[in-house]
């Protein structure tokens, strides 16, 4: 089974966590997850993340801590989901790919329907914020 490494990042905002929806015609449509994409061949997880958030919401962030990984397996590919701490260092976040954005509070991160490989990283995320 072919393995693909994804990144996304937790762009936190006081006690809230930014959430993307994917769109009606992404794979797993309507799930919420952490943005990010893909790692491409000889990129670190942090450059991946720079790119794909400045892609797809139109930010430059800073990549901080890792917090978890996640697995799923998607038709015949095993995804592993690497998220990180992210702050915004310049612009708004901008819907571009996603159904919507919001910011939710990480007390409340469960209430949403997250794809699988993303719900390690809101568990950890409810661990850090008891501690």
């Amino acid at each position: 089974m072919k393995e693909i490494d994804v990144v996304g990042a937790a762009i936190k905002n006081g006690s809230k966590v930014l959430a993307a929806q994917r769109s009606e015609i992404m794979k797993s449509p309507l799930k919420w997850e952490f943005v990010g994409g893909k790692v491409e061949k000889d990129e670190t997880h942090q450059a991946a993340l720079k790119r794909e958030l400045r892609e797809e919401l139109g930010i430059d962030i800073s990549v901080g801590d890792f917090i978890a990984k996640g697995s799923s397996i998607v038709e015949d590919k095993k995804i592993n989901l690497y998220v990180y701490d992210a702050q915004i260092l310049e612009g708004l976040p901008q819907k571009r790919e996603h159904a919507q954005i919001i910011w939710v509070d990480i007390e409340r991160i469960m209430d949403l329907d997250w794809a699988e490989a993303d719900i390690p990283a809101c568990e950890q995320l409810l661990r850090q914020l008891g501690n």
